[in-house]
């Protein structure tokens, strides 16, 4: 599953404005889906359809649903992702009240999780190609793991050095946020779960359709990411 299958998979929430899942209306109604897999790594996308936040109604972060899907397809990861819009965004309302993080922390335990990526999307106005956010310099939300921090700096500066050097871009850390508020999905998990959490934010530049060759290289660089992650040796999935 490649860049030529995304305008098809996309349309499920197209179609609908970006509102809810499709697929939903045949299911019992919920307002996020888990896909179960193998893997110990599990990949979030909260914001794949519209949001609400302060009673702001937020934009969906463009193709994350189908980046959380092709991982899920392709390296076996668990997926969860949000279906349906809601006045809520589970990565800001307080824990006990966010039907998502409590699923997600559930599965999490049952399945020995060892690793979540909380994936985001930016507008394209930002410097970086992708930022990395894992509260502040103490890193807390990797539990400290620099040994994680610096597999997946360096896994993405290799996969996007090209990239970054024509933009002008960078990978840069907790520069904009650090997804330090304990209610963004990454804090609580970690806490919650004693589990190395991440929040990736992904420029939309690299999330683009209109640019099947950056989307190439985004599909690729997250792709490399897992196998790296995946293959430390002294990390035991």
């Amino acid at each position: 599953m490649k860049v030529d299958e995304v305008l098809q998979l996309d349309k499920q929430f197209q179609e609908n404005d970006w509102m809810w899942d499709i697929d939903i209306q045949s299911q019992n109604f919920s307002t996020f889906k888990i896909l179960k897999n193998k893997s110990k790594i599990m990949i979030s996308a909260p914001h794949s359809v519209k949001h609400v936040r302060e009673w702001d109604i937020l934009p969906q972060d463009l193709l994350t649903w189908w980046l959380a899907l092709y991982l899920w397809k392709r390296l076996k990861l668990p997926v969860i992702y949000s279906t349906s819009y809601k006045v809520w965004d589970p990565n800001f309302d307080e824990n006990k009240n966010s039907e998502y993080k409590q699923a997600l922390s559930e599965y999490i335990r049952e399945n020995g999780i060892n690793f979540l990526i909380d994936l985001h999307g930016c507008w394209s106005y930002r410097d970086f190609s992708i930022e990395l956010w894992t509260w502040w310099e103490w890193n807390s939300n990797l539990l400290w793991r620099l040994d994680i921090l610096n597999a997946v700096e360096k896994s993405l500066n290799d996969s996007l050095k090209s990239y970054n050097q024509h933009t002008g871009r960078s990978i840069t850390k907790n520069t904009v946020f650090p997804a330090s508020r304990e209610t963004t999905i990454s804090a609580f998990i970690s806490k919650e779960c004693k589990i190395p959490t991440i929040q990736i934010e992904i420029n939309k530049e690299l999330r683009n359709m209109d640019n099947p060759k950056d989307l190439s290289l985004l599909i690729n660089t997250l792709e490399n990411l897992v196998k790296n992650l995946e293959s430390l040796p002294y990390f035991i999935w």
